[in-house]
C-alpha cells in the first residue's frame, strides 16, 4: 500500500480541486433546493416508488439511482449478514418522499454521462415540478452528501454549494458522530462504510495500477491510474498538508484504506477550517 515516493513525475499533470467542508447539522424544513439551477428536460417520467433517500423506482419499473449524491442506508442484507440502518436513513427517505408528494410524482430526468451504474440502475439528475433539484432539497436538508463518481460530473459545484449551506446552517446529519472527520491514527476495525478521515499526508506512492495518498502507515486513499484524468495539479503538493478525505473504508492487511475517485472528496484544511483551493 505504501509505495515509493513519485515528486516531480510527470505522469500527474493536472490539477486538484478541492472542496469546501465546514462542520455542521440539524434535521429539515422543507429547503429550497435553488442551489442547482433547472435544466431543459430530456424526458418525463413519474415515479412510483421511493426505496431510499438516492434510489427510487419509476412507474414503468426502472430502478433509478440520483446522480451526484450518496444518502445513509437503510437496514438491508449483504450476503449472510444483516447490516443495521444507517442514521438518519429514515429521514433521508421520508423527506424525499415528502418532496414528491408536495410536487407530485412527474419528474423530469437529465441523464448522466454514464448511463448505468454496474448493479444497471439507471443514472439520472431529477427534477421537481417547482424546477428545484431532488438531489440539491436532499443536500440542503443535510440528508445527502455530495459524492461524485466519474465521469457523471454534472453540476458537481452547485451539488457542493448545496452541501455547504447544510453545513453551514447545521442541518441533518452533519452533527452526528458518524459524520465527524476521525483522525487517521484513531481509526479502528469498527470504522467501516462511509466516513470522514482527516490526517497529514506524509507522502505519495505508486502500484502497479494505482496511486497512495498516505497519512503515515496507518492509511491511504487509492486513485486507481485510469482515473487520474479527473486530477488535475500535482498529488505531490499535498504532501505535508492536514487534508479530509471522505468515502468508504475498507481494511486491507491490518490497514485502513479509501477508494478516491475525484478530487472533489479532497479537502485542503488550514488553520482548523478547510477551504476550496479551486
Amino acid at each position: 500500500m505504501v509505495a515509493s515516493n513519485i515528486h516531480h513525475r510527470s505522469a500527474i499533470k493536472k490539477a486538484l480541486v478541492f472542496s469546501a467542508f465546514f462542520i455542521a447539522c440539524y434535521l429539515p424544513g422543507i429547503s429550497h433546493g435553488k442551489s442547482c439551477p433547472a435544466f431543459n428536460s430530456h424526458e418525463i417520467a413519474r415515479i412510483a416508488h421511493i426505496h431510499d433517500g438516492d434510489t427510487i423506482r419509476l412507474s414503468d419499473q426502472r430502478k433509478v439511482r440520483l446522480i451526484g449524491i450518496d444518502t445513509p442506508e437503510l437496514a438491508r442484507r449483504r450476503g449472510q449478514q444483516q447490516l443495521p440502518e444507517q442514521p438518519f436513513a429514515i429521514a433521508a427517505r421520508n423527506y424525499a418522499r415528502r418532496l414528491i408528494d408536495q410536487h407530485g410524482s412527474k419528474i423530469s430526468l437529465m441523464p448522466g454521462t454514464e448511463a448505468r451504474d454496474r448493479y444497471g440502475r439507471y443514472l439520472f439528475h431529477i427534477q421537481l415540478a417547482d424546477g428545484s433539484l431532488l438531489q440539491s432539497r436532499l443536500l440542503e436538508a443535510g440528508l445527502a452528501v455530495a459524492y461524485t463518481t466519474p465521469p457523471n460530473q454534472q453540476l458537481i459545484h452547485c451539488y457542493r454549494k448545496s452541501e455547504k449551506l447544510a453545513r453551514e446552517k447545521q442541518k441533518g446529519f452533519w452533527t452526528h458522530p458518524k459524520y465527524q472527520p476521525i483522525d487517521s491514527h484513531k481509526l479502528q476495525p469498527l470504522h467501516k462504510g462511509f466516513h470522514l478521515v482527516r490526517g497529514s499526508v506524509t507522502h505519495i506512492g505508486e502500484s502497479n495500477k494505482a496511486f497512495w495518498i498516505n497519512f503515515g502507515q496507518q492509511f491511504a486513499a487509492r486513485i486507481r491510474k485510469s482515473d487520474l484524468t479527473f486530477f488535475t495539479s500535482p498529488l505531490d503538493s499535498l504532501v505535508g498538508k492536514q487534508v479530509i478525505i471522505k468515502g468508504w473504508l475498507r481494511q486491507y492487511k491490518n490497514k485502513h484504506q479509501l477508494s478516491l475517485r475525484h478530487p472533489s472528496a479532497i479537502e485542503v484544511v488550514r488553520s482548523e477550517i478547510t477551504k476550496p483551493v479551486d
